[in-house]
């Protein structure tokens, strides 16, 4: 059940980002189903990245919080920027500047939502054992 909360959570927080981001580049065509299916792709992308960060090997649990930021940050930044690719890829409307800034507070919100995982829950850090 704690797991099922945490996938709900990032569902959800993945959804609202994706459909901020379609408000930012796609202002007409955006849409809570749109926001939906391109929040549940950033999931799944977040899955995937998740599993290879598991398969590639344990995690040692000293200095955990450093380890947690050195591998999700950039991992995170790549999952978002692939996201920001998607989003705004049928736009006239790109900006560099606002494609960073969408893409770090994405990974923002990754990072808030890793809270609600069982390990946040219970104060640890998730350290591959995360979704992304």
């Amino acid at each position: 059940m704690p797991t099922l909360l945490y996938v709900a959570v990032k569902l959800i927080s993945y959804i609202a980002w994706c459909w901020f981001g379609l408000r930012i580049w796609r202002v007409g065509s955006a849409s809570l189903i749109k926001a939906a299916g391109i929040g549940a792709l950033r999931l799944a992308i977040g899955i995937i990245f998740g599993v290879s960060i598991f398969l590639a090997g344990p995690i040692s649990p000293e200095h955990l919080v450093w380890k947690y930021i050195a591998i999700y940050v950039p991992v995170r930044a790549v999952e978002w920027l692939i996201m920001a690719w998607i989003v705004g890829r049928k736009s006239e409307n790109q900006n560099p500047l606002k494609t960073v800034t969408w893409c770090l507070g994405g990974i923002a919100v990754s990072f808030l939502a890793d809270f609600a995982s069982p390990e946040g829950v219970a104060g640890h850090f998730c350290v591959g054992r995360c979704l992304c």
